[in-house]
């Protein structure tokens, strides 16, 4: 594959080494075999994640060895095993991934109604601009925000916790988890349902969803609920109120 089947359309927005670009897909009909059907006369549009091998060398190069940074490389590995695995209804498929001169593209589905967490955003915030948002920084994991090596099962649980709290009140539970942050180290002391109590939630939401959210954003990663834990708490199992 190369970038002459791609025809661009637009800019999604941009990425850590690149940008997201909504292209039309022209396949070869090799490779029109390995993608979903399509309806006659309808274009092929795709999402072309473009990201340049250079930046992320020097991105890295200049990083703090304990941070974990994103590989485009180990992306195009996880996208292969992601695809061979059969793939996810809830995961945007990879259909093509490729290098040419200095990047890489990933085409993968194009999302037509756009960033479910921006829905999410705009109903809490009726009227608001979610662009205004700094949401790079409230939902990331204490420990990734350290800096120090994390298991990223831990971290999105952390992550997906904090999309629930806001879900939950409108609000982010605290603007960067960092014990520079003296809202955070108040979090330590209240713990997230001392939180709820303070802000008068408590008696507007049922325990169970308080208890469930409150294990998923316990700072200490190893105290945090697990998937699978997550997965049969009384708050989703259908044995407590919601």
């Amino acid at each position: 594959m190369s970038t002459s089947q791609l025809y661009f359309r637009r800019k999604i927005g941009d990425a850590l080494y690149g940008q997201v670009r909504e292209c039309e897909l022209r396949p070869t009909r090799a490779q029109e075999q390995l993608l979903p059907p399509l309806p006659i006369g309808k274009r092929r549009i795709v999402a072309v994640k473009t990201m340049s091998l250079s930046c992320a060398a020097n991105v890295r190069s200049m990083s703090d060895p304990t941070r974990v940074m994103d590989d485009p490389l180990q992306e195009c590995r996880v996208a292969d095993l992601l695809s061979n695995a059969g793939g996810h209804p809830n995961v945007v498929h990879c259909f093509f991934h490729f290098q040419e001169n200095d990047c890489i593209h990933l085409v993968t589905d194009f999302c037509t109604d756009g960033d479910l967490y921006t829905h999410v955003a705009s109903a809490i915030q009726r009227g608001a601009m979610t662009e205004g948002w700094s949401i790079h920084d409230y939902y990331m994991a204490p420990e990734v925000v350290a800096g120090e090596v994390y298991d990223p099962v831990e971290a999105d649980i952390w992550s997906l916790g904090i999309m629930w709290f806001v879900m939950l009140t409108g609000s982010p539970l605290v603007s960067v988890a960092s014990r520079q942050n003296k809202a955070f180290l108040a979090l330590e002391q209240l713990q997230v349902t001392g939180v709820f109590e303070s802000w008068g939630f408590d008696t507007k939401l049922s325990p169970s969803i308080i208890d469930l959210v409150s294990q998923m954003l316990k700072v200490n990663p190893a105290e945090r609920i697990s998937l699978v834990g997550i997965l049969e708490h009384p708050c989703l199992n259908g044995t407590a109120a919601f």
